[in-house]
């Protein structure tokens, strides 16, 4: 039974505290990449906000994004704008692997930036294309499951740095139990 609780234990402490761990770098500032190459340059939640700033510039690749991401099939994107690092950042509702490797095919992460700001309200009902308005609700426009895997699984460098972590507690939690077991002599 130990065991199957270590298991559960493992498990649940790589799934939560990779997400978080990419959430809150991205917040510092560090801008964690996904393995596509375009980084999460910011996160705007109600007690962890941070983002780039707009630069109030137009350059050629802000409209060469914006019509890509029309073009695709990807809903979620609420804005896009240039910031002072001169990323093009495309602020998004839900994070998933298809757009940040079609953004990081594309562009890579040299030109895009992606913000997740999940509380922002859509821009319009349906999004860019014929005009038929498709109703979301909440739950679909920001895709808590998809989001939450893309950021358990998505930037490698957090998910092996959580990886690291948990085998060195599990190792120092092992050794205790074995000096708890060891005959006193």
């Amino acid at each position: 039974m130990t065991r199957v609780r270590d298991a559960v234990i493992t498990v649940l402490c790589v799934a939560v505290l990779t997400p978080l761990l990419v959430l809150v770098t991205s917040a510092a500032g560090i801008g964690p990449r996904h393995w596509s190459g375009v980084p999460l340059s910011g996160v705007q939640l109600p007690f962890l906000e941070s983002g780039p700033i707009s630069s109030g510039t137009r350059p050629a690749a802000l409209d060469e994004v914006t019509d890509a991401l029309i073009a695709m099939d990807h809903r979620g994107w609420t804005a896009v704008y240039t910031g002072t690092d001169g990323l093009v950042h495309v602020e998004v509702t839900r994070l998933n692997h298809a757009l940040l490797r079609d953004l990081g095919g594309d562009y890579g992460g040299d030109t895009v930036g992606l913000v997740y700001s999940p509380l922002t309200p859509p821009m319009w009902p349906g999004g860019p294309g014929d005009g038929t308005p498709a109703v979301e609700t909440t739950w679909q426009r920001t895709d808590p499951v998809g989001t939450w895997v893309t950021l358990l699984i998505g930037f490698p460098w957090q998910l092996g740095s959580v990886l690291l972590l948990t085998a060195i507690a599990w190792a120092l939690v092992l050794r205790r139990r074995r000096v708890r077991r060891a005959p006193h002599g």
